[in-house]
């Protein structure tokens, strides 16, 4: 691996994992005016040129500023074993960014237990046991993959199918539309949209990113499509109970010390 000043046009940065962020763009321009010298970008030789790996906005930004070349990290054409090596480390990447909304999150999961999947599935030959049940393995797996990126990114198991069934529940071209949308950064929000079929989830982004938006929640464009009453916000505990539920096992016990009291008052109220 080499670090050198690239030309932007040789860049392929076509089929990315995550959609790009104008505001993320802009931010980044504004930083680059301003004189800010940011991270390579990383570039993998393909062909006579290069395929982008990870630093889209970055890119973005430089293209944006009309220049002609950006700093990389250049990774030789044989670096990476096959196609799933590259989409790995741009998965990688991507979950352990700071500024990833749910939805970004939940994409790079997703698009990790594929990776994992596709790596580890060794297929046997001949006619299966009797005892062994398709639907029961395929849980099994995904149990096992659960289990290692929980480890591995200190977040519950249950964070890890969540995120999995937020990023294959809900409509590739609608995952790009709301990528902006304040419900990318909500995970109830996301849950309700994955309960809705394709065709729906569509409408519901209509509904949300029209001028003016004619719903501000998933909630409020479901009603309006069923012509229900909008459902109640939710109530602050529910709110905390939603976030506290994301939490890895650390900061929830620091939540635990830090509302020990009120703890200590229901346990109390709970042996009565």
């Amino acid at each position: 691996m080499r670090i050198d000043d690239i030309r932007i046009d040789l860049i392929d940065a076509s089929g990315r994992l995550r959609p790009i962020n104008p505001g993320w763009v802009e931010t980044m321009v504004d930083e680059m005016t301003a004189g800010a010298v940011l991270a390579p970008i990383e570039v993998v030789e393909a062909g006579d040129g290069y395929r982008l790996i990870t630093g889209a906005h970055r890119l973005a930004a430089a293209r944006k500023l009309d220049r002609a070349t950006i700093e990389a990290k250049i990774w030789p054409a044989d670096a990476f074993a096959d196609e799933g090596e590259i989409r790995l480390k741009e998965v990688q990447e991507n979950i352990l960014r700071f500024e990833l909304t749910e939805l970004d999150r939940a994409s790079a999961i997703a698009a990790w237990k594929q990776i994992y999947e596709d790596t580890r599935k060794t297929p046997r030959r001949g006619r299966p046991p009797k005892s062994e049940n398709t639907a029961d393995s395929a849980r099994i797996f995904a149990e096992r993959f659960s289990i290692a990126a929980a480890r591995a990114l200190g977040i519950s198991e249950r964070s890890v199918r969540i995120s999995v069934q937020i990023a294959r529940g809900i409509a590739e071209r609608v995952k790009t539309r709301i990528a902006a949308h304040p419900i990318a950064d909500n995970q109830m929000e996301l849950l309700q949209l994955v309960g809705q079929s394709p065709d729906r989830q569509t409408k519901i982004a209509d509904l949300l990113l029209s001028d003016p938006p004619k719903a501000a929640t998933v909630g409020g464009a479901i009603a309006l499509l069923d012509q229900t009453a909008t459902p109640a916000s939710l109530k602050g505990w529910e709110k905390i109970s939603e976030r506290f539920g994301r939490l890895n096992e650390r900061d929830q016990q620091a939540f635990f010390t830090a509302n020990a009291d009120a703890i200590d008052r229901w346990q109390a109220t709970r042996k009565r």
